[in-house]
């Protein structure tokens, strides 16, 4: 009987510490859109490959998109890069910042920041790939992002010589 007790005591601690770590997301939410932030750079790296033409990778405070066109509202339908099976993650981030779920654009989570260091608040940086998956930075961009969220912050690095992410 003791034994049982005991037993049922310390999985009631145990289930107190898990349910606040699942119902707190940020860290989480946080390490996931970094991870999806260089899987898109390195889907828009491989599309220009395949393709031998320049795709672009434009980047807003709330969202990243792949577009064949240096626009960068990608307001022309036919420029949108697809996304791989033919859908993004239709979230509501997504689907507030992206407005169609067939194309490759992300929204960013709520409770994570995304700063691009030496763009202006408003304006978006973009990285297009060329052929050979060089990238070259414009709008200010250097090739880095920063991930905040939660106490936790992800680095997402681009180098333009060889357009490697890590």
């Amino acid at each position: 009987m003791v034994e049982l007790i005991i037993v049922i005591v310390l999985v009631g601690i145990l289930g107190t510490i898990a349910v606040g770590r699942f119902m707190d997301r940020g860290s989480f939410d946080t390490v996931a859109w970094a991870e999806q932030v260089k899987a898109t750079l390195r889907y828009a790296q491989k599309v220009a490959i395949a393709q031998n033409t320049p795709v672009f990778v434009h980047m807003t405070r709330q969202r990243v998109a792949i577009c064949l066109s240096d626009d960068t509202a990608c307001a022309d339908a036919d420029k949108r890069v697809l996304a791989p099976g033919g859908a993004n993650s239709g979230s509501k981030a997504t689907r507030d910042a992206c407005a169609s779920s067939s194309w490759m654009c992300e929204g960013r989570p709520n409770g994570v920041t995304m700063t691009l260091p030496g763009v202006d608040a408003a304006a978006t940086g973009s990285v297009a790939f060329d052929g050979l998956g060089r990238a070259s930075m414009s709008g200010g961009f250097g090739g880095r992002l920063d991930i905040v969220g939660d106490g936790v912050t992800a680095v997402v690095l681009i180098d333009p010589e060889s357009g490697y992410v890590q």
